[in-house]
């Protein structure tokens, strides 16, 4: 009820005063409107009437007057004629008099058209006063941009675009061919090889700014690749080369031309015959396929395994480009295969000879387990075919309007992601190496950056690759897969070089809040209204109060709700955002985006049975060092499983000799409980020998031996078995003479229900607990 009476109470005073308001907004403009009406009809009486007329009407208006007051009707009243004379008439039928009719019809036409005139003036004054205290009432209280970035609607874009492209036009043509250019249409110039802004989502790129690259950023199904299609038709149209990666096969399907077109892909069969040696001519440019080839995580500071394995690689291939065996086949089998002690042979004396040496086998075989796991790909190339060299492909050597695609299935890219980086880092660094130029000389579409492994030549090409003519359009689905393969900084860093930015809807709050600090913010001052009531309408009252802030030009929640093919494009260059729709245009197959180089090596329902693996034996060590596989003293390692016997809770071999009988536990028990707990004895099976040999006699009683702090287990017929001979029986034979069998370490965790952890050292160094 206090609620109610207090929204009434508000309501009430707020209706007065919104009353007394619009009426005191009111008052000015009807004295206004009764000045000038009062005016133009004076003016009118005083134009049409004469002044014997307007006699006449006042004595109208006077014997109305008599009339209303109930007066005497034959009282007499004297009127003035128009010559001079008087004459006296009664009041009843002085308003009969012609004369005086006469008068007053003129002074009601006069009065008449007086207020018709004011109202053709008043009328459209009042609209215009209405309107114009409407208008300042709205922006006196709207939001009011100060600085920051500005959103605006696309027409309004393209028309500040084309005026800054025109303008720009006209300095550059003219600097050339002076005034003479203007004479030439736009098509002329086109065609003479002048430069012709490219399109983004149809919208004309501002004047030689594709070259500051772009950014496409949305989830999956948004329009990333309908952007990116009617991008390389129009660089097909004007015969400019690009390089594409294509992970779903789309762009080969829409663009592949046999005759001018490359496509690298390990398992395709129109992949030509590439080799590392066919790009890599001197030790700088190995070592920059390697670091492409094996990346690290992204995060901090490379990894040792990962140096070495690139300088194993570089090294090698130096070797064999000396050798004069620089082939796929070659690397393969020397370096990824080889036995550890032949590659030492051939990198003896090299800055991988350290990493290779046999007496740190160990090491040296992480190191190129390193290698092969990222350069596995290698042995899936090619190994006929024509020759092909993305170093000379970006040096010229192809036809005009080329397009060369880096191309792979999603099945295919856990072996082929690091190949392509490898591609598409040869040709920015290549790129980088030609003359300088303003023009455009060619693309290189990312659909999916985060498909790749880290790209070394990435930074550097959205740094530098604008003054050799590289434009570089990424597209990425969430910042997230963008800071796990560059790092949160240095995927910073190379969302901040891409200057255009194509933002379509996205999945996830944090690329959404990134994509909004991409359009900007800006200051904006707003009006609050606050109101005053009280008892005395003298304290009622309306303030207008200014307030600055900052904000976002756009929410996070705005990108997440964008419907697909709606997108906000931003260029560089203090241009402001915009909203655009992608139209989606369907392009007939001229190609097949796969074709397999090969048939799988196994059918389904074909192939041998499962069987169980062998252990493999030694490699054979050399005259100086050990193989790679030893255990470090000359002896292949027999890398035997342990079981466990549940039933006699003993550690076993695979393949036990000379193994003892488990005694079960009610014998066990039986001796316990006899109070027989002596001569417990505790041994571990010897994992190359086979038997279960024990390690020490730990006893009970006035009779047990003094013990160390350590025992190391004793080889078959040693000390440790003649010390139990010396007082007349073996440890296991007096182990089943008290009823007990003996505990190993691996007995005593199963009893007292723990999990025994795997022994940190090699096998056959177990060592017990005391």
């Amino acid at each position: 009820m206090k609620h109610n009476l207090l929204n009434f109470t508000r309501g009430s005073q707020l209706l007065g005063h919104f009353g007394f308001m619009f009426a005191a907004g009111l008052k000015g403009p009807l004295i206004v409107t009764g000045l000038v009406a009062v005016g133009t009809c004076y003016w009118e009486v005083r134009s049409a009437l004469s002044d014997h007329q307007i006699y006449l009407v006042w004595m109208h208006i006077y014997a109305s007057l008599y009339a209303f007051m109930e007066f005497d009707p034959a009282k007499l009243v004297n009127l003035e004629l128009l010559d001079g004379e008087r004459v006296g008439l009664p009041f009843s039928i002085v308003r009969e008099f012609p004369p005086m009719r006469e008068a007053v019809e003129a002074f009601l036409t006069a009065v008449k058209h007086g207020l018709l005139v004011s109202a053709v003036l008043l009328i459209p004054a009042f609209v215009f006063f209405w309107w114009f205290a409407e208008r300042f009432g709205g922006r006196s209280k709207e939001r009011k941009h100060e600085r920051g970035a500005m959103l605006v609607s696309l027409d309004e874009l393209e028309e500040e675009i084309e005026r800054h492209n025109k303008a720009f036009r006209a300095e550059e043509l003219g600097h050339k061919f002076g005034w003479k250019w203007r004479l030439a249409s736009s098509s002329a110039l086109a065609e003479a090889g002048h430069y012709q802004p490219a399109h983004l989502a149809g919208v004309s790129w501002p004047w030689r700014l594709e070259q500051s690259h772009a950014m496409l950023i949305g989830t999956t199904g948004t329009g990333k690749t309908v952007a990116l299609t009617e991008l390389v038709a129009e660089a097909r149209e004007r015969g400019q080369r690009a390089v594409i990666f294509d992970l779903t096969g789309a762009f080969i399907e829409a663009f592949y031309d046999p005759a001018r077109d490359i496509i690298l892909n390990p398992v395709d069969v129109r992949c030509p015959l590439w080799s590392v040696f066919n790009d890599c001519t001197t030790e700088a440019e190995f070592h920059a396929a390697a670091e492409a080839l094996v990346p690290h995580d992204g995060g901090g500071s490379e990894q040792f395994w990962v140096l070495a394995a690139r300088m194993l690689f570089v090294e090698m291939c130096l070797h064999l480009a000396r050798t004069g065996t620089a082939t796929n086949e070659a690397l393969a089998r020397q370096l990824m295969t080889a036995d550890l002690s032949e590659v030492h042979k051939l990198m003896r004396g090299t800055m991988a000879d350290p990493l290779t040496a046999p007496e740190a086998a160990r090491m040296a075989e992480s190191i190129r387990a390193v290698f092969n796991a990222n350069a596995k790909v290698l042995k899936l190339l090619p190994s006929s075919g024509p020759r092909f060299s993305v170093r000379d492909w970006v040096k010229g050597d192809c036809q005009a309007g080329s397009i060369l695609f880096l191309s792979a299935r999603y099945v295919d890219m856990s072996i082929s992601s690091q190949l392509l980086t490898l591609w598409l880092d040869t040709a920015m660094n290549t790129l980088m190496t030609l003359e300088r130029t303003q023009d455009l000389r060619m693309w290189f579409l990312i659909d999916e950056l985060g498909a790749l492994h880290r790209l070394p030549a990435l930074e550097k090409g959205l740094q530098t690759a604008r003054n050799f003519g590289g434009a570089i359009v990424t597209g990425v689905h969430a910042f997230a897969k963008l800071k796990e393969v560059y790092g949160e900084n240095m995927a910073m860093t190379l969302s901040s070089l891409a200057r255009t930015k194509l933002i379509l809807a996205t999945a996830d709050r944090e690329t959404a809040t990134w994509c909004s600090d991409f359009i900007g913010h800006r200051q904006v001052r707003d009006m609050e209204e606050g109101y005053s009531y009280g008892y005395n309408n003298a304290r009622d009252a309306v303030s207008l109060t200014p307030r600055r802030q900052i904000e976002p030009l756009l929410l996070p929640d705005q990108f997440m709700n964008l419907p697909r093919l709606s997108a906000y494009i931003k260029f560089p260059d203090g241009f402001p955002a915009a909203p655009v729709s992608l139209i989606p245009r369907t392009r007939g197959r001229i190609a097949e985006g796969f074709i397999a180089r090969e048939k799988p090596l196994i059918r389904p329902g074909q192939g041998p049975a499962a069987t169980t693996p062998q252990a493999k034996p030694g490699s054979k060590p050399n005259d100086e060092h050990p193989a790679s596989n030893d255990d470090g003293a000359g002896k292949p390692v027999d890398l035997r499983q342990l079981k466990l016997d549940l039933e006699g809770q003993r550690r076993i071999a695979d393949e036990p000799q000379d193994r003892q009988e488990p005694v079960p536990l009610e014998r066990r028990n039986a001796g316990r409980a006899a109070g027989d707990l002596g001569a417990e004895t505790r041994s571990v099976t010897h994992l190359d020998a086979g038997p279960t040999l024990p390690l020490a006699a730990v006893q009970t009683g006035e009779d047990a031996p003094a013990m160390g702090a350590e025992q190391h287990l004793s080889e078959p017929g040693t000390a440790s078995d003649d010390a139990g001979e010396k007082d007349g029986s073996k440890p296991q034979a007096r182990s089943a003479a008290n009823g007990r069998q003996p505990l190993t370490p691996v007995e005593k965790d199963l009893r007292e229900g723990a999990v025994a952890d795997p022994p940190e050292k090699d096998f056959g160094e177990f060592e017990p607990d005391m």
